[in-house]
This record gives C-alpha cells, sequence and structure tokens, in this order.
C-alpha cells in the first residue's frame, strides 16, 4: 500500500509534490518485472489460446515493456496524493488547522478515490504494451485467425453473425470491407501489425477504441482500490490491537510481520478484482464479453476458479515491498530537497 502523508506535516507541499512523483517512479520501476509476469498471467485466456508467448530470457529489457507509462501515471498519482490531501484536509480543518480522526479518513478516502481515476489512462497504455508484447514474444489466439478469415472474405456480403469457437461465443461482426467502421477496419490491421512503442500505442488505442480506450476497467479499478485500502488497513489495525493495544512496544519484527500479513489478506480477497481490471482493459474485451458478468462467468466456468487468483505471487512480492520501497525514497528526497533548499551558496 501506498502510505498517505502525514497530517499537518510540516513539508513544503511543493516538496511533498516532488518527492511523492519520485518515489512513485522509483517503486514502480524497482518492482516492475514483478508487475509485468503477473498481468501477463492475468491477460492468458486458456479458453482462446493456440499458442503461448514465450518472455525472451536473454536481456532484462522485456520485462519493462509498460514501465514508462505505469511510471508516468505513479509519479501522477504521487503528486496528485499529496495535492489533494493537502487540500482536503485544509477545507476541513475547524481548529486552526487541526483535523480530527474522521476528516484525516475521509480526505483519504476521497483523495484515494481520484488518485484511481488519475492513472486509470496510464494503467490502460501498460496493460495494452504489455498485451501486444506477448504476441512479439508469439502468444496467438483463435481471435489472429479470425482476423486473417475476415480479411479473405472481403468479397462476401453480409454480416458475420455471432460464432462459437473452442466454447467461447464471440460478437458478430460485419464481413464486407466497405461495410467496416473505422475503428473495426483498425482493430483488423493492429491485430496484424501490433504497436510497441509508447506513442505507437497510444495511436492504436485511440483509432481502435476512441478515448474510451483509455478508461476501460474504471469501476473495477475505483472498487478494487477501496477494497485495497479497506483490506489492509483494517487487518493491520486488528493485527496492531491484538498485539499491542496500547501501541508502545511492537517491535519491527512484529511490524513487518503485520505488514507481511496485511499485503498477504489484501492480495487473497482482492485478486479476482485485479485480473478482472485487467481482463477489461485487454484489447478484445468487447469482443469476448459482452459485459462485466460475463467475464466473470466465462473466466470461472471457462478456465476455472483458480484463474481469478492468477498472478497472485508476484502481486503479493510487490504489495509487500512497495510501501516500503515507496517511503524511504519519499522520506530521501524530501529530506534532500530541504536540505538544499536551506543551503545558501551565493551568501556573502
Amino acid at each position: 500500500m501506498d502510505p498517505l502523508p502525514v497530517a499537518n506535516d510540516p513539508t513544503p507541499l511543493s516538496t511533498a509534490i516532488f518527492g511523492a512523483s519520485i518515489a512513485g517512479v522509483v517503486q514502480t520501476v524497482s518492482t516492475y518485472p514483478l508487475e509485468y509476469f503477473k498481468t501477463i498471467k492475468q491477460i492468458e485466456n486458456k479458453s482462446v489460446l493456440i499458442r503461448e508467448g514465450i518472455v525472451p530470457h536473454d536481456s532484462i529489457r522485456p520485462l519493462f515493456k509498460g514501465c514508462l507509462p505505469l511510471s508516468i501515471g505513479m509519479a501522477t498519482k504521487g503528486a496528485t496524493r499529496m495535492f489533494l490531501f493537502n487540500s482536503f484536509n485544509r477545507f476541513m480543518s475547524e481548529n486552526k488547522g487541526v483535523n480530527s480522526a474522521p476528516q484525516v479518513v475521509v480526505a483519504a478516502l476521497m483523495t484515494g478515490m481520484i488518485e484511481s481515476i488519475v492513472s486509470i489512462p496510464f494503467e490502460n497504455i501498460k496493460v495494452r504494451m504489455i498485451e501486444n508484447s506477448m504476441v512479439a514474444n508469439g502468444y496467438k489466439t483463435i481471435l489472429d485467425e479470425e482476423e486473417k478469415v475476415m480479411k479473405t472474405e472481403g468479397t462476401d456480403k453480409g454480416v458475420k453473425g455471432p460464432q462459437t469457437v473452442k466454447g467461447v461465443r464471440l460478437q458478430a461482426r460485419p464481413k464486407v470491407e466497405a461495410e467496416l467502421h473505422p475503428r473495426i477496419k483498425a482493430a483488423m490491421y493492429y491485430h496484424q501489425h501490433p504497436s510497441y512503442n509508447f506513442k505507437g500505442i497510444i495511436k492504436e488505442m485511440y483509432e481502435t477504441g476512441g478515448l474510451l480506450a483509455f478508461t476501460q476497467g474504471s469501476s473495477m479499478t475505483i472498487a478494487r482500490q477501496c477494497m485495497n485500502s479497506m483490506v489492509w488497513y483494517s487487518t493491520y489495525s486488528s493485527l496492531q490491537q491484538l498485539i499491542d493495544p496500547n501501541r508502545d512496544s511492537i517491535t519491527e519484527l512484529e511490524l513487518l510481520g503485520m505488514g507481511f500479513v496485511s499485503s498477504l489478506a489484501l492480495v487473497g480477497v482482492t485478486q479476482p478484482m485485479d485480473v478482472l481490471k485487467t481482463r477489461m482493459q485487454t484489447k478484445d474485451y468487447r469482443v469476448l464479453y459482452k459485459d462485466m458478468m460475463t467475464c466473470v462467468a466465462l473466466i470461472f466456468f471457462k478456465e476455472g476458479p483458480a484463474k481469478l487468483w492468477a498472478g497472485g505471487i508476484p502481486r503479493f512480492i510487490k504489495v509487500s515491498c512497495s510501501s516500503t520501497v515507496t517511503l524511504m525514497t519519499y522520506q530521501w528526497v524530501t529530506k534532500m530537497v530541504n536540505k538544499l533548499s536551506e543551503s545558501k551558496p551565493f551568501s556573502a
């Protein structure tokens, strides 16, 4: 879990925003291979799979596909968190800027919801970059074969009705190229010629889905963020009350164990939501699934209940490490900025 800023912290807002942005980037880059493997496991769809992709082992570069947009998103998210939390606290403060515990909780919830919305476009770009990298590594589904068939049947007239391939019902698609919507034409093109760089991915997403392509999975992203906070903080607080209600003799080892158990509870409870979020952000979501409930049902019955916890191990490791990396980086950056701001090299 990303730590929230401390209420009434004397650190200047500009320093806090800068520190949170840098901390977000450092945390993302340092744990990104875990994010990459987690996302791959969630995207892989055994019900439409023809050939699995193989991640290259001769370089670590493929493990950082999608790192750039997520780093930008996390930097923006961190800066947003600091600015909004400070703004909400000031807005609700009554007695000389001092906030009560309920006011801090409300400020934290409002901040978490808005920062999730800010990060959604970058999450979508990240998923598309990883998805396309899987194609480059040999990943192939029945949808790729369908695109080839549609191109060879362009002389036929009419509309190609819904098909059931390998037990998966695909939505109806027109066959005549002249009748195709520009976005369907673009989807057919990019299925055969996927983009791999940041700029190309943005162009691909816009041409195939418009601005809505950058907001896929919004509801599940917000719901997951709220559930993350609720599960982690409630578990941590319960363990704290169990070990030491007075909170004055908890050892560092006990704190580490509390964080470990809280992270385990978070992944165990919210992993299905994370899997659904990733599936809803894939480029073929609307082709394979009519809506979110259809997505849940098909994953459960076609791929098995265990698929809802796909990528749980790398996510657990990432969640366990992220808070420490973020907090340490934030404290170091803010300390360095404060130290530099106090120095006066040009004074007499």
